[in-house]
């Protein structure tokens, strides 16, 4: 499984116009393409930022190949779309990780 996690730096004035169109547009189209299973969102709490509010959104592809052909086919135009309305004004920093299988843990008594 590949996670695909855009960190999204938004200043405190954009943040519920921003908030809003990413999931009523941006989240929606990205996961029209197909090439995730599953989406998350989640509004970082620590380490705060000063003058911002930031947002962590995890795309689950089930293979790196459906993340290539998203990275190829679909992101462009998608980021564009983006920078149009928010270019300057979101700072957006993307990783891609792979979740490592392991045994099952439980907590020790």
């Amino acid at each position: 499984m590949i996670i695909y996690q855009v960190l999204c730096t938004v200043p405190r004035s954009l943040e519920e116009e921003w908030r809003l169109w990413m999931m009523e547009e941006h989240i929606r189209d990205v996961m029209n393409t197909e090439m995730f299973d599953e989406v998350h969102i989640a509004r970082v709490l620590k380490p705060e930022h000063p003058t911002a509010v930031r947002y962590c959104i995890q795309y689950y592809a089930p293979t790196v190949e459906h993340y290539e052909q998203y990275r190829k086919d679909f992101a462009p135009v998608l980021q564009a779309a983006h920078n149009a309305k928010y270019g300057g004004m979101v700072e957006i920093e993307r990783t891609v990780m792979e979740i490592v299988p392991m045994k099952s843990v439980s907590p020790t008594q």
